[in-house]
């Protein structure tokens, strides 16, 4: 049996070639619909990004001060609320939307999420293929273990995809980031392309997007970083 290992709170060193290395982390739903007019919704950050803004097919929204200039579909424009020495590059990831209509049954080694727990009991998403030692839950995804009706009022979905491969920055971000006026430009702005086969994509509607951003807080500069 494997033992668990101990995650510090934050309280340990990355150790970097950089002088003052930040990592922003972020995430959100994609929703060109909702009626907030800035493309997505559930903005999380800990604080730490002011906008990001999207393609709307609603009348373009603002936030904190900023209108939406409604990125064409397969752009996003993302504002933080500080401004750094140096952009050093950064990686992402997505949560893929649901699909379908909700289904009550499951079909043997397809993966589902959970869209409504209804009257289903813990027996019976176990039995269905939720592992054992989780609490049902909306949103949480499984393996099905069988071929049939989940029992009781309980629904599920089949997962979609997001659609996009890659992520790329657009034009140098250390022109927009290294601008010492925060109070009147509002903190670093970064550009970046959603691509699918090599061609500006949206990603699919109710995709989750978690990027994180690697900039250099310092005014140290040593051969060139």
């Amino acid at each position: 049996m494997s033992i668990p290992r101990g995650v510090g709170q934050n309280g340990g060193r990355l150790y970097s070639n950089i002088t003052q290395p930040a990592r922003i982390d972020l995430n959100f739903v994609v929703d060109a619909a909702n009626g907030n007019g800035l493309g997505i919704r559930s903005l999380k950050s800990n604080g730490y990004v002011r906008n990001v803004f999207m393609h709307t097919t609603a009348t373009p929204g603002s936030n904190d001060g900023y209108l939406n200039p409604n990125p064409a579909s397969g752009y996003a424009l993302i504002q933080f609320k500080n401004n750094f020495n140096k952009y050093l590059g950064g990686y992402s990831g997505f949560v893929s939307p649901v699909t379908g209509s909700a289904l009550t049954s499951v079909t043997t080694g397809n993966p589902y999420v959970i869209g409504a727990l209804g009257t289903t009991t813990l027996a019976q998403w176990q039995a269905a293929g939720l592992p054992a030692g989780l609490v049902p839950t909306v949103g949480q995804s499984f393996i099905a273990i069988k071929t049939g009706a989940i029992g009781g009022t309980g629904t599920v979905f089949a997962p979609g995809v997001s659609g996009i491969t890659s992520i790329e920055v657009i034009g140098d971000a250390n022109a927009s980031i290294a601008n010492s006026a925060i109070a009147q430009n509002g903190g670093a702005w970064v550009l970046v392309q959603f691509l699918a086969a090599g061609t500006p994509t949206a990603p699919a509607a109710s995709s989750v997007v978690g990027m994180s951003f690697n900039f250099d807080m310092s005014t140290v500069t040593i051969d060139g970083l």
